[in-house]
Parts: C-alpha cells; sequence; structure tokens
C-alpha cells in the first residue's frame, strides 16, 4: 500500500513538470509495468485528479488542481460569476444562483436576489443543495465525464426518491443524456410553489463546469413567463461562458 501511495505522487509530480505525459514516459519514471500503471491510472482518472487527453497521453486533472490551490476558480473568475448571477436576477426579477461540484458536494459560487413582493426564501433553498434533488446537481452530474459520474455515484449511491425513483446505472445515464440533450435540467417543488432551472456554463478551461440556476414562484411562472424566464436564463449562461473565454485568451 505504502509503495503504491509512492508511485502515485511519483505520477503526479511528473504530471506536474511536464504537463502532459505518455504512458511510456510514466512507465520509465515508475518503474512499474502498464498493466498496472494503467490501473493506478485509472483510479487516480476516476475522481478527476487525473486526466486522459485526446491523444492518450496524461494530465493533471481539474480536481487536483481545485485541491491544490483550494478551489478552483481565482478571484476575477468568481467576481464575473457574482456579476453574471446579478445580470440574472435583474433581468428576470428573480433568484439566481452559480454553482459547482467539489467532489461529491455542489457548492456555490454566487448568488442575488431581486427584491420584490413575493420573494422566494433563497437563503433556505440554496443553503444545502442536493446532488440529486436541485437543478444545479442534476445538471453538473450530467456534464460530468462518464468515469466521473460513476466515482461520485459509487460514493453516493443511486439517487432513489430523490430523483424519479432511479435505482439503477441504465436508468440514470438515460436521465443524465435527456439534460444534455435538453441542455437545461427543470423542476417543479409543488409543496413550496416553487420551480426552478439550471443550464451549464463552461469555463474558460472548457473542461469545468458551473450551473447557472434560478428559482421561481409558481404563482409567476405560467407558459409564456415560463418560455421568457428559460430564454433570459440561456441568454446570461451565453454571456458568462463568452466572457470566460475572452478571459482565458487575454
Amino acid at each position: 500500500m505504502i509503495q503504491v501511495i509512492g508511485r502515485v505522487f511519483q505520477i503526479l509530480e511528473e504530471l506536474s513538470l511536464d504537463g502532459e505525459v505518455s504512458l511510456e514516459a510514466l512507465c520509465r519514471v515508475t518503474s512499474l509495468n502498464k498493466g498496472t500503471l494503467c490501473n493506478i491510472l485509472r483510479s487516480m482518472i476516476e475522481p478527476g485528479y487525473v486526466r486522459r487527453t485526446r491523444c492518450g497521453h496524461y494530465q493533471l486533472g481539474e480536481n487536483f488542481r481545485e485541491l491544490a490551490l483550494g478551489g478552483p476558480f481565482d478571484f476575477p473568475a468568481l467576481e464575473q460569476m457574482r456579476g453574471a448571477v446579478r445580470a440574472l436576477a435583474d433581468d428576470t426579477r428573480e433568484s439566481g444562483v452559480i454553482a459547482t461540484l467539489r467532489g461529491t458536494r455542489v457548492s456555490i459560487l454566487a448568488q442575488a436576489q431581486y427584491q420584490r413582493s413575493l420573494m422566494v426564501n433563497t437563503l433556505e433553498i440554496y443553503a444545502a443543495l442536493s446532488l440529486y434533488h436541485s437543478v444545479s446537481g442534476r445538471i453538473l452530474l450530467a456534464c460530468l465525464s462518464p468515469e466521473r459520474r460513476a466515482h461520485v455515484v459509487r460514493e453516493e449511491g443511486m439517487p432513489g426518491p430523490q430523483w424519479n425513483n432511479i435505482d439503477s446505472p441504465e436508468k440514470l445515464e438515460a436521465a443524465c443524456a435527456a439534460i444534455r440533450r435538453d441542455g437545461i435540467s427543470v423542476m417543479e417543488n409543488p409543496s413550496l410553489e416553487i420551480v426552478s432551472f439550471a443550464v451549464p456554463v463552461r469555463t474558460a478551461s472548457g473542461d469545468n463546469i458551473v450551473s447557472m440556476g434560478l428559482t421561481v414562484p409558481l404563482a409567476r411562472c405560467h407558459a409564456g413567463d415560463r418560455k421568457k424566464v428559460i430564454s433570459l436564463l440561456r441568454e446570461n449562461a451565453e454571456k458568462l461562458e463568452t466572457q470566460r473565454k475572452n478571459t482565458r485568451e487575454v
């Protein structure tokens, strides 16, 4: 076990130095055969600490960078997100939130509330966003790589009653595929008399995903209103995505 941990650190050190490394190069550095090395790399890929590139090489994953830096986003990125969610709240006159996944937990990056007579108590709703029972959690899960999604499910188990009684990998993959196809997650909560929406936003790296969402009282979300809200949500998400890409280019 101790030897394996030592090999893991060797791999991480090599990837941090060279950025993108072939399997053959890692074999030379670690003195491991390909079979053993592939097993170790697979265990590092699943939680997102290492990723495989299109050409078959290996590099540090977003989760490792997040762990090393204490968070996946720098201050300018967070300021952009705060501005974006305030713009969303102003445009829709509703409550907005931007979130990401840290491990298996939905973590809020920014939120804003529009002041009006009938308001959703987002302090309570957003305080503990559920992975399976929130639109933010569902959109983030759906946009993970299959390996990372499988790792999350192994840690958290199947959604069950938290999400349409999903109790098998096949049902979960079908639900996630539907979200990716539609580009949006929608959930009504009749007991709280609200409906929530969330869409994905790719960050500058193209690897990490955040969700942009909002919550609306059902009384203000009839058919025509719902279309307008979704349109404004998508527009604001696209603006943030463009900002992040432009920031990367600079």
